[in-house]
């Protein structure tokens, strides 16, 4: 090959590179002009478990704070890291979402069951905006930080044969939350749920929750358990 043959090789690599960056930047201007700001995401580690709440992308919507919607976009929420993902189809790429710039999301599961989460500032321990999933809204709502921690675990051998010592887990945290009383946590079983109110609301609440059928044996039932007990006026201790 002769070193003009080279050159002209070269030429044309370097003016295919020059259009490929152009292109992308024209399609992140354009991006960008949607309000949709973020940075591309990097891949996680992979452990045993997962990082994610939605391990496959989901189709939902997103509210900034200026009330405006994007609807219709391929979303996934990192509970490890509290960061919403976007998949761009016009560059092919996942972008982390500016918090800051959202006032909260909601997508829709396989069963078209429809989550909603929103922003707010979490003024107790480490405090920060997090993503909150609303359970149940009302004069005092129900939310759940869906938070998963990565811990020290014995050591595993994973799928490709790598030695690990660290796992996903499951690190949900319950709250009442009211804008005049903030934040109260409260446990997701029968024993927290009526440690929640006053004395003498417990045996009326116990009866109310029978009359109902209702067995607090899980996050489903708690929900249902809160909804009926808030509709009959009973107020959560905080």
């Amino acid at each position: 090959m002769t070193i003009r043959t080279i050159h002209t090789i070269l030429l044309l690599l370097a003016c295919s590179f020059a259009q490929t960056v152009f292109a992308q930047e024209k399609m992140i201007a354009n991006w960008e002009s949607q309000k949709i700001r973020g940075t591309r995401n990097l891949p996680y580690h992979t452990f045993t478990g997962s990082p994610f709440l939605n391990d496959v992308w989901v189709v939902g919507k997103i509210e900034f704070m200026n009330g405006e919607i994007a609807d219709s976009i391929n979303l996934r929420y990192s509970s490890y890291k509290d960061e919403l993902i976007y998949y761009n189809k016009d560059i092919s790429t996942q972008i982390v979402i500016d918090k800051a710039s959202l006032n909260g999301f909601s997508f829709i599961e396989k069963d078209g069951n429809v989550r909603v989460f929103r922003k707010q500032y979490y003024e107790n321990y480490l405090k920060s905006d997090r993503y909150f999933e609303v359970l149940s809204e009302g004069e005092t709502d129900l939310i759940v930080y869906r938070k998963v921690s990565l811990d020290s675990a014995s050591p595993y051998t994973d799928e490709s044969g790598i030695l690990k010592n660290q796992v996903y887990n499951n690190d949900y945290q319950f709250y009442f939350y009211s804008p005049e009383k903030k934040y109260t946590s409260v446990r997701i079983n029968r024993s927290g749920l009526f440690a929640k109110f006053d004395k003498a609301s417990q045996k009326p609440i116990k009866k109310l929750l029978r009359k109902n059928k209702i067995k607090v044996e899980s996050e489903a039932d708690f929900i249902q358990a809160w909804k009926v007990i808030e509709k009959e006026g009973y107020k959560v201790v905080f």
